[in-house]
């Protein structure tokens, strides 16, 4: 037997009643309360492993709507105004997350790192947002602004939060996809022909920069620019391995060196280059922002790793 299907033999098995004949009523009722917490955690848990966010729905979510207020259970009102506390929980930790965090925790993050957040991301709000528009969901909405509960803005809220945060990821998961080609050149190529591919790239940044709505802003380009640097850092890394460097020849270690420092200037020189010019991105009538960031905040790992270079060198 897998842990995997445990509980769904476990929780059956204790939560039926016909199995507590010769338990005390309060026993009963204690594992019925922990069998279901048991199921609940395994159902969240199963959505994170999955990368989506699940939201439990209450058993009782399936109210009668014929009935009046009058005759709604408070119990059941209770459960519902519960569940959306947990659900706001949830739904604001996923909110939270930033792209930046990887670099924030000193961890040096490819590029793809990046586009495969935005993906999971759109993923994850995507399905958040589908379990907020179910049936029973909306039922419960309407139980909420019937006994008029005090719980009912903070989901109204909760709903416009996600639409907005999955309108956001949408639009930077798709203007971030025509990367991945490019990205993935980089990584194969020899690192001492990557120059034409290093204008392909930036051209690209730019014209997300011009193009996308949610992710023309410098703090999340410059999270961008820094995973570019530290993937052309490593692939030099990988490019002067220090055992071949000592088993050569002289000139041509020191070719390779020169070499390192050549393709990296030009890349600085580039962006420069391209900030000069980003007008050209923008179309006629569109507000032109400009990236009016300090270079050091894109190349201060590059100019780190040149420096050690230019000491061993």
């Amino acid at each position: 037997m897998t842990p995997r299907c445990r509980p769904q033999v476990v929780v059956p098995l204790l939560a039926n009643q016909q199995n507590h004949h010769d338990w005390p009523l309060v026993v009963s009722q204690d594992v019925i309360r922990h069998i279901c917490s048991l199921e609940n955690s395994v159902f969240v848990v199963v959505g994170q492993v999955k990368g989506k966010t699940l939201l439990l729905l209450p058993a009782d979510a399936d109210f009668d709507k014929e009935k009046s207020i009058e005759l709604v259970d408070k119990s059941i009102v209770h459960a519902i105004e519960s569940a959306v506390i947990e659900w706001s929980y949830q739904v604001q930790k996923v909110l939270k997350r930033e792209s930046s965090e990887p670099l924030l925790e000193g961890q040096d993050p490819n590029p793809k790192v990046e586009l495969e957040f935005w993906k999971s991301r759109c993923e994850d709000l995507q399905c958040i947002y589908s379990q907020l528009k179910m049936r029973r969901a909306l039922t419960m909405v309407e139980l909420l602004d019937r006994v008029q509960s005090t719980y009912l803005p903070a989901f109204r809220s909760m709903f416009r939060d996600v639409e907005a945060a999955l309108i956001e990821a949408q639009d930077i998961n798709l203007h971030l996809k025509p990367l991945q080609s490019t990205l993935e050149k980089i990584e194969n190529v020899e690192f001492n022909d990557v120059k034409p591919l290093l204008d392909q790239m930036l051209h690209v940044v730019c014209f997300i920069w011009a193009t996308s709505k949610y992710y023309s802003t410098p703090a999340r380009i410059i999270v961008l620019l820094q995973e570019i640097c530290g993937l052309l850092i490593r692939q030099a890394r990988s490019y002067l391995n220090p055992e071949d460097l000592l088993k050569g020849e002289i000139e041509e270690s020191l070719s390779k060196v020169q070499n390192t420092f050549d393709i990296f200037n030009y890349f600085k020189q580039t962006f420069e280059e391209r900030r000069e010019n980003l007008s050209t991105y923008f179309q006629p009538g569109q507000e032109l922002k400009q990236w009016d960031f300090p270079s050091l905040m894109v190349f201060a790992r590059l100019d780190n790793f040149l420096e050690r270079l230019c000491l061993a060198n």
